[in-house]
């Protein structure tokens, strides 16, 4: 699927694809991981691309188009 990231089309800087598979990756910490408490980390959204596996870190959830 091809995918906006703010009001750019996103492709992948190593090989300029631009058809990724979403995923979602949770950002540990040491704190809560230390507590046990892991569910309450943030979660990323991931793009993976489909021709060379690279993948790309979001904080927002990219679009897709």
């Amino acid at each position: 699927m091809r995918y906006i990231a703010g009001d750019t089309s996103v492709t992948c800087p190593c090989c300029k694809h631009f058809l990724f598979d979403k995923d979602y990756r949770q950002l540990n910490s040491r704190g809560a991981t230390f507590f046990g408490l892991d569910w309450a980390n943030k979660e990323a959204t991931i793009l993976i691309c489909q021709r060379c596996s690279y993948i790309l870190w979001f904080m927002d959830e990219p679009k897709s188009h």
